[in-house]
């Protein structure tokens, strides 16, 4: 039959008459002899509710003094640093806006930011 595909009642045809079907293979029912088996060497693989129980975690001794090291050397910044990098910020936002309005074809119409509101 080649390359034609069945249509369901073709199908059904072919099963209910004992045709064989194109495009399958027949794959024989073989079971093989258990001595060309061979024994897995791998152990199965653990469940993650199995992993802690069986291998606990290896705890870090972490001193007392390292945590208060971190929030002591967190960086300020000034409010005049962080008010000038976020205008520079906004100033980015509504160029790249601008610019993906004019690739989209919008060219004429101007963006309304929140700043201008």
């Amino acid at each position: 039959m080649g390359e034609h595909q069945l249509s369901y009642e073709e199908l059904v045809d072919c099963i209910v008459h004992d045709k064989q079907v194109p495009n399958i293979l027949h794959v024989p029912n073989v079971t093989l002899d258990p001595s060309l088996s061979k024994d897995s060497s791998m152990r199965p693989r653990l469940k993650p509710w199995e992993t802690t129980a069986t291998n606990p975690v290896p705890s870090v001794n972490v001193p007392k003094e390292a945590s208060p090291a971190i929030l002591s050397s967190k960086e300020e910044f000034p409010r005049s640093q962080s008010s000038k990098s976020l205008s520079k910020y906004y100033s980015i936002e509504t160029e790249f806006e601008q610019q993906l309005q004019n690739f989209l074809g919008g060219g004429d119409e101007q963006i309304s930011t929140s700043e201008s509101q």
